[in-house]
C-alpha cells in the first residue's frame, strides 16, 4: 500500500523557493519546456496579467508584444532579469506552482536524470514524482543470531 503525505496548503513564499530549487537543479532544456507546460495551463486572462506585470518590471522590456505562444514565454524566461522579475510581482506564485507541477518537471524527477538523486532530494520533490520514501531496509531487515548477539552458530 502506497502512503501518501497529507496534502497542506503551502504559503507563496515557500511556492517561490520550491520554483527557485527546481530551476536550479533541472537543465536549461527541462525549464523550457515547463515554462512553456507552465504557461499553457494559466487563463488567457492570467497569461495577460502576468506578461504585463513582467514587461513593466523588466529593465528593457521586449520590443514586440508578448504572444499568446508558450514557446515564445519560455525563451523570454531564459533571461535572469526575467526570472528576477518574475519572483516579484504579484502573480509570482501562480505561475512557480505549475511549474514546479509541470510534466517535464515531474518526469525529470520521475524517469529522468533526476530520479538518479532522488535520495538528496527534498520530501516535497519525492511527493511530486511519486516516489516513496520508506527507511533504507523499509522494515524488513532479518534479524539473525551472531557474534553482536552473544551466541555463536553451531554452539
Amino acid at each position: 500500500m502506497k502512503r501518501r503525505h497529507a496534502e497542506h496548503a503551502i504559503s507563496e513564499d515557500e511556492r517561490i523557493a520550491r520554483y527557485a530549487y527546481v530551476l536550479g537543479n533541472v537543465p536549461a532544456s527541462i525549464a523550457d519546456r515547463a515554462y512553456a507546460a507552465a504557461y499553457t495551463r494559466l487563463s488567457a486572462a492570467q497569461r495577460r496579467e502576468i506578461v504585463g506585470q513582467l514587461r513593466s518590471e523588466l529593465p528593457v522590456a521586449p520590443q514586440e508584444p508578448a504572444s499568446d505562444d508558450p514557446n515564445e514565454f519560455a525563451v523570454l524566461m531564459r533571461d535572469l532579469h526575467a526570472r528576477n522579475a518574475l519572483v516579484r510581482i504579484p502573480g509570482a506564485a501562480i505561475i512557480a506552482t505549475e511549474f514546479v507541477a509541470s510534466p517535464p518537471i515531474v518526469a525529470y524527477f520521475t524517469t529522468g536524470a533526476g530520479s538518479v538523486t532522488m535520495d538528496q532530494q527534498p520530501p516535497w520533490v519525492h511527493d511530486l514524482a511519486g516516489h516513496e520514501t520508506a527507511p533504507i531496509d523499509g522494515g524488513r531487515i532479518h534479524h539473525r543470531r551472531g557474534a553482536n548477539s552473544g551466541e555463536w552458530y553451531g554452539s
